[in-house]
């Protein structure tokens, strides 16, 4: 009897575990359909983020760690609902594909609303190496103008942190320049960039790559297309 009853508690214990906020309060576990991992070392963890046509995502958490927001797409306004002492609703604005936004990182829990009929889609670029109020504020930095013109250009500088944009087009392919430091390099392209020095092809899915300190690369797009990739580059201090 004892070890029915035993076995009975810890069934019971189990389920509460299971269905505990604790093991829903991660997003990649809780909702693999807006939060995908795609990239996880020493230094960085980056989530692959998708909000569908007025979808709704449950209360979740986020790591405190400055963070880098990558916007892959054109789309408009979302609610995010903060579960905290003094609960407060914050909606993001409308984004476009190759705007960016720094943040020195909170801690964050929350739900989300898409407000729109419009997907976001972006990228959490968080950086292990910067936890919370690392970076002295927020910074946010627009999307290119069109057209593209084939550059490189340095978009936002801090002694801990440094983000650059590459614009290459198919008729004009560009490096990635080796550097002392390590880099994320983020692609933002409705077509496929190939890298060949890492032998990686980025998409709209997957359009993260890892480029080692010391490590160079070249761009390389289908015929008659342009792309950007924003370089984050990771001093090591």
């Amino acid at each position: 009897m004892l070890d029915i009853r035993t076995r009975v508690a810890s069934l019971a214990l189990l389920a509460a575990v299971v269905s505990s906020p604790a093991t829903a309060q991660n997003p990649v576990v809780a909702f693999p359909n807006n939060y995908k991992l795609i990239l996880d070392n020493a230094d960085v963890a980056v989530l692959r983020v998708h909000y569908g046509p007025l979808e709704t995502v449950g209360v979740h958490d986020h790591s405190a760690f400055a963070t880098v927001y990558v916007y892959l797409n054109d789309s408009g306004a979302v609610r995010f609902r903060h579960e905290e002492a003094k609960p407060f609703d914050l909606a993001r604005p409308p984004t476009h594909a190759g705007a960016f936004r720094v943040s020195p990182g909170r801690m964050e829990r929350h739900s989300v609303q898409n407000l729109s009929k419009i997907p976001s889609d972006f990228v959490r670029v968080e950086l292990k190496h910067l936890p919370i109020h690392s970076l002295p504020e927020e910074f946010r930095g627009p999307a290119p103008t069109p057209p593209l013109v084939p550059e490189v250009t340095v978009e936002y500088r801090n002694p801990r942190l440094r983000v650059e944009r590459i614009v290459c087009t198919s008729a004009m392919p560009c490096n990635v320049s080796a550097e002392a430091e390590p880099s994320v390099l983020v692609a933002v392209s409705a077509s496929p960039l190939t890298l060949t020095g890492l032998q990686q092809t980025l998409t709209m899915d997957r359009p993260v790559a890892w480029l080692p300190a010391r490590a160079s690369s070249s761009v390389m797009l289908p015929s008659g297309t342009s792309g950007q990739l924003l370089r984050i580059v990771l001093p090591q201090n």
